[in-house]
């Protein structure tokens, strides 16, 4: 955290000395996420699918040059994965949930995340253009929960809390975009890719090389609190 806010503290010390606009933004869409499997658990628990969720974030731009600035994000993302296998074993269980004859299992994680990510604009910034954006994620597991259907109906949300699970977990993000500038401001669309690097698991004698993978798209804009000189 001291080496997020001395960046952020540089980034503006470099806009007050440059004359650099700082972009004000928030963005929000839908995500994709799942969980790695490994050989030694592949064939004693289902195929981990993709699940929709959905995801928000609050950012500040912080330019260095006209194509290049860095941007630091304040998130909200949710993770898992998705069993659309029915489960015909009576009494089978993950990760303390009870999964019923004919049950059907959405397993979702809720991330706060700081990712800080550096953005390379393609082509003129004051026209419609793409861009690169790639960088470092921290995140903070808040809640875990499962939604169980049986027999496609009657939906049970059991809690299973933070106990099984590393709550803090550093990740990847690579953003591919396209911006449009509306005004002094910017309004964009953005697909990324987020590759865990840390162990989601944390069950006692046993590292389990566990990671999220999350695929976006989200839609956003940004408007300037400050000018060039």
């Amino acid at each position: 955290m001291r080496t997020i806010f001395k960046t952020l503290a540089l980034l503006l010390i470099a806009h007050l000395s440059f004359g650099q606009r700082i972009q004000l933004g928030a963005r929000g869409g839908a995500n994709w996420s799942t969980m790695t499997k490994f050989d030694l658990i592949e064939n004693i628990t289902p195929t981990f699918r993709l699940m929709p969720s959905g995801g928000a974030a609050l950012f500040a731009e912080f330019p260095i040059t006209e194509q290049f600035s860095i941007r630091p994000e304040f998130a909200y993302t949710q993770k898992g994965f998705l069993v659309k296998e029915s489960l015909n074993m009576s009494g089978t269980e993950f990760l303390g949930v009870d999964i019923p004859i004919g049950g059907t299992l959405a397993f979702k994680t809720n991330y706060l995340e700081l990712p800080v990510l550096a953005k390379l604009k393609l082509g003129d910034p004051d026209m419609p253009h793409g861009y690169l954006a790639i960088g470092p994620s921290v995140g903070y597991m808040t809640d875990a929960k499962a939604i169980i259907r049986v027999l496609g109906l009657f939906p049970l949300r059991p809690s299973i809390g933070t106990g099984f699970f590393h709550q803090f977990e550093l990740s990847g993000v690579g953003a591919l975009g396209f911006e449009v500038p509306v005004g002094n401001g910017n309004i964009f669309i953005e697909g990324r890719y987020q590759h865990g690097f840390s162990r989601v698991l944390d069950i006692p004698l046993i590292e389990l090389p566990v990671r999220n993978r999350t695929v976006g798209v989200s839609a956003g804009f940004s408007f300037p609190i400050g000018y060039s000189e």
